[in-house]
């Protein structure tokens, strides 16, 4: 990856840190966005001085239009192009139902109690807040990104979604439709820009080991331990375990790279096999 420049939104945490992490070992340009300024440029340092890449730091929101230009502004005008570019931010919800203490996941067998769904209760503003969230912000980036990514001639972008979109839990209904709407948006930017060389794939996720989960389980269940409040969710996954941010970063690293270069309009399910289809 000497030579490429990596975009990566919501790279100062997770999965998006541990994707930059990735690439900066093997050699890539970095540019970085995320809300929070602070940890951003905390990471843009430990980036640089570990790996001796160049990397960009630029705060940024994905709901705010101007803010996604202002950045791939900023990017443009520091590298010229960009090679790959790693959709990543997009904030992630559990709502609260009387006498649940677990969050639902897409993974849950069937057999397991479940709350009683919440689409009645559902307001228009919820809606609307999950697509700005998982489905416009990606699009406002991509938008902003393609004139840079056209002029790498042969560019890349990796959108990460949750397997919510292919198979959607309970009560979390707006989260499992905006990322199904934004995984249909990838494969449609898959056919819409081959004819510019630029391959656009999806890395579905579900079951990974983030802080997140820790943050989970103080809101859902703080009398458990965290292995006891994973226990629901790991016994449904196929591989009894859940996975990793760097084996996600694996993915995102192999679809955006020149590996998977005749690879595009792809779902890649990162999820220890708990997606119930092929």
């Amino acid at each position: 990856m000497r030579d490429k420049v990596v975009v990566i939104t919501g790279g100062s945490r997770g999965i998006g840190l541990a994707a930059a992490r990735l690439f900066a070992a093997q050699g890539a340009s970095l540019a970085l966005c995320a809300r929070g300024e602070e940890k951003l440029r905390e990471a843009a340092r430990m980036l640089g001085e570990t790996y001796a890449v160049p990397v960009l730091p630029h705060a940024a929101d994905i709901l705010d239009t101007a803010s996604v230009q202002a950045f791939v502004h900023a990017v443009a005008s520091r590298y010229g192009h960009i090679d790959a570019l790693v959709n990543n931010a997009g904030a992630s919800s559990q709502r609260e139902a009387d006498g649940v203490n677990w969050p639902v996941n897409a993974v849950d067998a069937v057999s397991q109690p479940l709350p009683p769904g919440r689409f009645e209760a559902i307001s228009d503003a919820e809606w609307r807040a999950a697509l700005e969230q998982k489905l416009l912000g990606m699009a406002r980036v991509v938008r902003a990104a393609l004139p840079a990514l056209r002029a790498a001639q042969g560019a890349s972008i990796v959108n990460v979604t949750s397997i919510k979109g292919r198979q959607p839990p309970p009560r979390v209904v707006t989260s499992g439709v905006a990322w199904a709407a934004a995984m249909n948006l990838s494969k449609a930017l898959s056919l819409e820009l081959a004819q510019d060389a630029i391959r656009v794939n999806v890395v579905s996720v579900g079951g990974i080991l983030t802080p997140q989960m820790e943050a989970g389980r103080a809101r859902w269940a703080p009398g458990k331990t965290l292995e006891e409040f994973l226990a629901p969710r790991v016994a449904n996954i196929p591989l009894k375990r859940l996975g990793s941010m760097d084996e996600v970063a694996q993915a995102i690293f192999f679809l955006a790279s020149p590996l998977s270069s005749y690879i595009t309009g792809q779902c890649l399910a990162v999820d220890g096999g708990g997606l119930r289809s092929i």
